[in-house]
C-alpha cells in the first residue's frame, strides 16, 4: 500500500511538472481598449512617415509636416510641427520650415528632431528647455531626394545616417561641429529610404537599399529592393548586403535589443491574380540570432504598404501595419492593425478602420502598451493626423522563442554580437494554476486509495 501511494505521488508530480512547463510560456493578455484622436487637420501626406516617441511619463510626442498655402502669390510653405500631449489635449508647435524626418527622446524628456527644408540643407532641431536649438547637418543634402534618421548615443550626442541618393552618410555632432563620413557610395541613384540604430556601446548600424531591380519569376513584375547593413566595426565601416526571401518590395526601422542584436520588418510582395493583377504581401519580422539570420512571417495575403516595428521589455516583436480589401459598396477600406508575439502565436487587433489609412509609426511605453502614430486619408495632399494608444497593459512576459526560418545568409561571427544565453521568467499566474492543479489531484488520488483501503480492512 505505501508503495503504491508513493507510487500515485510520483505520477502527480510529473503531471504537475508537465503541467507547469506548459502554462509557464503562456502569456496573461488583458483586454485591450483603442482610445483614438486627432493632433491635427493640415497635415502633408508627403512626409514618409510621422515618428512617435514615448517619454519616461508614457506620454507621446510626434513630429511631423504641416501644409499651408499663403494668399500672396499662393505659394506653399511646409513646416517641421512638434506634437506632445499635455494631459488634457494635445499642444503644437512651429519648429522650422521643412519636412520633418525623424524624431528621438533625450534622458530629459527633450525632443530632438531630423528634418529637410523644403529643398535642401538636412537640418537638425533640438529642444534646449525654453527654445529650439537650430542647426545645418549638411548643406548638400536634397529633401526630395533623401532621407535620414537621428539617434542618440549614451552620452546624449546625436548621430545621424542618412542618404543623398547616390550615397549612404553618417554624422556625428560634438555640440559645435558635425563630422560627416560617407559610408558607401553607388553609381546612380539608390532608393531613397534607410533605418538607424546604435547598440548599447553606441556602435551604429545602417539597413538601406543599395539597389532596385524588377523581379520576374511572377506573371507580373514586381520592383523589388536588394537590403544591405553597414556597421562601425575596428574604425571602419562593414558592408554585408543580406540575402532574404525575394521579393522584398519594402523595409522598415532597425531595432537593437537588449543582447545586442539587430532586427527589422520587411514585406515580401507576391502575385496571386491574373484575373485582376491582384498582388498581396507577407509581413516578415527578421531577426540576427548570433550566428545567422531569421525570417519570421507575421502575417501572409495583406494588401500593405505600411508597417512599423517595436520590441517590448522582453524583446518580443510588436508590428502595427495597415491591411486593405477593397467592398463592392463602400469600395477601398483600410485596417490599422497591431500584433504582437504572446510565445507561442501572433495577437492581432484591428485599431482603427477608414476608407484610407496609411504611414503608421509605432512606440512602447514602460507597461508595453502601444502608441501609434498614423494619417487618415493618404490620397489627399492634406489630411488629418491620428493617434491611437491601448488603455490596457499589454506587456507580456519574457519571450517564448520564435521558430523562424533560416535565409541563406550566413555572415561571419566578427560581423555581429555573439550570442549570450537567456533565461526565461516564469508566468507567476501559471505557478498559481499548477499549485491548485497539483493539491486538487493530490487530494483525489489519496481520496481513492483511502477509500480502496477501508474497503480492503472490511471483513
Amino acid at each position: 500500500m505505501q508503495k503504491t501511494r508513493v507510487c500515485a505521488f510520483i505520477s502527480t508530480l510529473s503531471l504537475s511538472m508537465i503541467l507547469l512547463a506548459v502554462f509557464s510560456v503562456v502569456p496573461c493578455n488583458a483586454d485591450v481598449t483603442w482610445n483614438i484622436q486627432t493632433v491635427d487637420n493640415k497635415v502633408y501626406t508627403w512626409q514618409m512617415r510621422y515618428p512617435i516617441a514615448v517619454d519616461s511619463n508614457n506620454t507621446a510626442h510626434i513630429a511631423y509636416t504641416n501644409w499651408n498655402k499663403s494668399s500672396i502669390r499662393q505659394l506653399s510653405y511646409h513646416f517641421v510641427m512638434y506634437a506632445s500631449w499635455n494631459g488634457s489635449g494635445w499642444s503644437t508647435q512651429k519648429v522650422d520650415e521643412g519636412i520633418a524626418h525623424s524624431l528621438i527622446l533625450d534622458a530629459n524628456d527633450n525632443p530632438h528632431i531630423l528634418y529637410g527644408r523644403s529643398w535642401q540643407p538636412l537640418m537638425y532641431a533640438s529642444w534646449t528647455g525654453s527654445k529650439w536649438g537650430i542647426q545645418t547637418v549638411d548643406t548638400d543634402y536634397v529633401t526630395g531626394v533623401g532621407c535620414g534618421v537621428v539617434t542618440l548615443d549614451s552620452f546624449g550626442n546625436p548621430h545621424i545616417a542618412y542618404t543623398d541618393g547616390a550615397s549612404i552618410k553618417y554624422a556625428v555632432s560634438d555640440e559645435t561641429n558635425w563630422s560627416i563620413q560617407t559610408v558607401a557610395a553607388y553609381e546612380g541613384e539608390i532608393p531613397t529610404s534607410l533605418s538607424f540604430a546604435l547598440d548599447k556601446n553606441n556602435t551604429p548600424y545602417i539597413l538601406y537599399s543599395s539597389s532596385s531591380y524588377e523581379y520576374r519569376s511572377q506573371p507580373v513584375v514586381i520592383n523589388a529592393l536588394n537590403l544591405t547593413l553597414a556597421v562601425y566595426q575596428n574604425y571602419s565601416w562593414k558592408i554585408q548586403p543580406l540575402s532574404l526571401p525575394p521579393p522584398i518590395s519594402d523595409y522598415e526601422n532597425l531595432i537593437i535589443d537588449s543582447k545586442g542584436y539587430p532586427h527589422f520588418i520587411c514585406r515580401q510582395r507576391y502575385f496571386v491574380s491574373s484575373e485582376n493583377m491582384t498582388t498581396l504581401s507577407t509581413i516578415l519580422h527578421v531577426s540576427w540570432n548570433g550566428s545567422a539570420w531569421n525570417a519570421q512571417t507575421v502575417i501572409s495575403n495583406v494588401k500593405s504598404e505600411s508597417m512599423y516595428l517595436a520590441l517590448d521589455a522582453n524583446d518580443n516583436p510588436c508590428v502595427c501595419y495597415i491591411d486593405s480589401i477593397y467592398d463592392e459598396a463602400k469600395g477601398d477600406v483600410s485596417f490599422l492593425k497591431y500584433t504582437r508575439w504572446i510565445g507561442t502565436a501572433w495577437d492581432t487587433q484591428t485599431v482603427d478602420t477608414h476608407r484610407f489609412l496609411g504611414k503608421p509609426s509605432l512606440a512602447l511605453d514602460s507597461h508595453g502598451n502601444p502608441h501609434i502614430s498614423y494619417i487618415l486619408n493618404s490620397q489627399t495632399v492634406i489630411t488629418n493626423l491620428k493617434y491611437a494608444t491601448a488603455t490596457g497593459t499589454t506587456q507580456t512576459p519574457s519571450p517564448t522563442p520564435l521558430t523562424p526560418s533560416p535565409t541563406n545568409q550566413t555572415p561571419s561571427p566578427s560581423m555581429l554580437p555573439s550570442p549570450s544565453p537567456t533565461i526565461p521568467e516564469m508566468n507567476p499566474a501559471a505557478v498559481v494554476l499548477t499549485i491548485t492543479v497539483i493539491t486538487c489531484l493530490l487530494a483525489v488520488v489519496l481520496k481513492n486509495k483511502n477509500s480502496v483501503f477501508r474497503k480492503k480492512r472490511r471483513p
